[in-house]
């Protein structure tokens, strides 16, 4: 039988809350539409992108690990904390690699490279992951 998106979601959760990324955030993992609206940790938000019903269940889900901007120059400016958002790239990195055996019935894959954008109305960047699955029940 087929899982909806909040359960495909809520899957997904569970793997990034037991994991090592989860830990080296200063925030929490939420699921899309549940991060407060002024939060200024870093927090991973979980977000059901697409979904295929079939004989194999196929989809993607995107993973934004949230990061403040700084002031490094303290003139009121603030920009990309780069070596931050660097470091959660190559733990979201890590935490993929360690789907990869992770012992369930969904099978991933990275559906595109890992990268850092701009949020410029809450002054932060977010570390974006899309990550590609197929469920066999």
């Amino acid at each position: 039988m087929a899982k909806t998106a909040k359960q495909v979601q809520t899957d997904i959760i569970a793997l990034l809350r037991g994991s090592e990324l989860a830990t080296e955030i200063s925030g929490k993992v939420y699921r899309n539409g549940l991060r407060p609206r002024d939060s200024r940790l870093e927090d991973a938000v979980v977000i059901f992108t697409t979904g295929l019903p079939d004989e194999i269940e196929t989809g993607v889900v995107t993973v934004n690990i949230y990061v403040p901007d700084i002031d490094p120059y303290e003139n009121g400016v603030l920009v990309e904390d780069g070596e931050r958002t660097e470091t959660l790239e190559i733990l979201a990195q890590g935490w993929v690699d360690s789907l990869l055996g992770s012992g369930t019935n969904y099978v991933f894959e990275l559906r595109q490279t890992i990268y850092t954008e701009a949020e410029p109305d809450i002054k932060q960047h977010f570390v974006v992951v899309k990550l590609g699955y197929r469920l066999y029940d």
